[in-house]
């Protein structure tokens, strides 16, 4: 299964490694993901490597509630509550503000009916 996380807003390369960066510190999310940080495809005529999103590879039993507390917790940090976008088994929400049961009420509605929780 795999987790996808997308941020919008003016600082989101910012903010999209400062949240990668925490996940990393998030030993209940290593043991059971890996994590990467995506790249976007340059547009035509472009050049730069401009972050896309963070992948969470799930490898194991990642239970929900860890990965909806590490995303709250992370936002708590910020002043600002930055777009988050998650997108899990072809569908996709985007939470401009969320807490915790709300998070992890979005990924567990987010399941893909075919892959195991």
């Amino acid at each position: 299964m795999t987790i996808n996380i997308r941020i919008s807003g003016d600082q989101a390369e910012q903010e999209l490694r400062s949240l990668y960066n925490w996940l990393l510190r998030e030993p209940k999310i290593l043991d059971y993901a890996e994590v990467y940080l995506v790249k976007k495809e340059p547009s035509p005529g472009k050049m730069g490597d401009t972050l896309d999103l963070i992948a969470l590879i799930v490898t194991g039993g990642l239970q929900l509630p860890s990965l909806a507390i590490s995303l709250a917790g992370w936002r708590n940090t910020r002043r600002r509550k930055f777009q988050v976008t998650i997108e899990r088994g072809g569908a996709t929400v985007t939470l401009p503000d969320a807490d915790t049961e709300l998070i992890v009420a979005v990924l567990d509605t987010l399941k893909d009916q075919n892959e195991p929780s």
